[in-house]
């Protein structure tokens, strides 16, 4: 899965696995894992904020590392908006940090929280894929697998599908147009979208120490969109369970932020 650079040590799977630890460092730390839980790729460690720590300083998150410690270097992150109504517990958007195209540095997105029309909670990012052997900003938005569209062999404990939208297959847009265009997703243009990973809860009871499965399909699974798509794939999957674990990811909070949180501004 190869971009113009190198940015994971090692290829991300189609299938990543995350498993906690039974030990006092489980509480804040765990890993993303291939096959099976002996298999362990990237450590993830969640940030409190009290820490106060670089690059999400005071605001609550998550920190993923580029290999199977937390002594490895950083590899993405994703936090509570830095913004000025940071501190309001109805702010459900997140800033996600990934290595940047152009430098050693890191890039920040935004990701988005909202109600789309057929009322499924939804997150929506923006970032740079391979299009005609060029750079193309393209929307995707995850959204919730609701009650009703669970199966057997369809995330029957929920979850979330990340889509490609529609509406932006080959647009170029700016990073500002994740937000502006949040609110505009008709049920007609969703179901156009097309599913490119799934984020699969596990049922606590029977998997206490597996919370989730994340596969990448379709042209997800093709590896086109190239490795720093993936990343940014991985650190918003880990951004939505930690947010879902502090009962931001519900329906209900993402719709009081929507009424009563900050209001984004309409791009022109």
């Amino acid at each position: 899965m190869a971009d113009e650079l190198s940015f994971a040590y090692c290829p991300l799977p189609p299938v990543m696995k995350i498993y906690y630890q039974w030990n006092p460092a489980g509480l804040y730390s765990f890993h993303v894992c291939g096959t099976d839980q002996r298999d362990r790729l990237f450590a993830v460690k969640i940030h409190t904020g009290y820490s106060m720590s670089a690059p999400l300083y005071i605001n609550q998150g998550i920190y993923l590392y580029n290999g199977p410690t937390t002594k490895d270097s950083l590899l993405a992150a994703a936090g509570d908006d830095s913004g000025l109504f940071r501190s309001l517990p109805v702010n459900n958007n997140s800033q996600i940090l990934i290595p940047s195209r152009k430098s050693n540095g890191f890039t920040t997105e935004m990701m988005r929280a909202y109600i789309t029309e057929d009322k499924h909670t939804a997150f929506r990012f923006s970032i740079e894929v391979k299009a005609c052997k060029t750079m193309r900003r393209q929307l995707f938005e995850w959204r919730s697998i609701n009650r009703g569209e669970r199966g057997d062999n369809n995330a029957e404990h929920g979850g979330f599908r990340l889509f490609l939208l529609s509406s932006a297959l080959g647009q170029g847009i700016s990073s500002g147009e994740s937000s502006s265009q949040g609110a505009s997703t008709s049920s007609a243009v969703a179901s156009k979208d097309e599913v490119v990973a799934i984020l699969e809860w596990r049922f606590f009871w029977t998997s206490p120490k597996h919370p989730f499965d994340l596969k990448l399909v379709e042209r997800g699974l093709s590896g086109g969109f190239g490795e720093r798509w993936a990343i940014m794939v991985l650190i918003t999957a880990l951004r939505l369970w930690e947010l879902h674990a502090r009962g931001k990811s519900q329906k209900g909070s993402v719709a009081v932020a929507g009424i009563i949180g900050p209001k984004e501004k309409s791009a022109n």
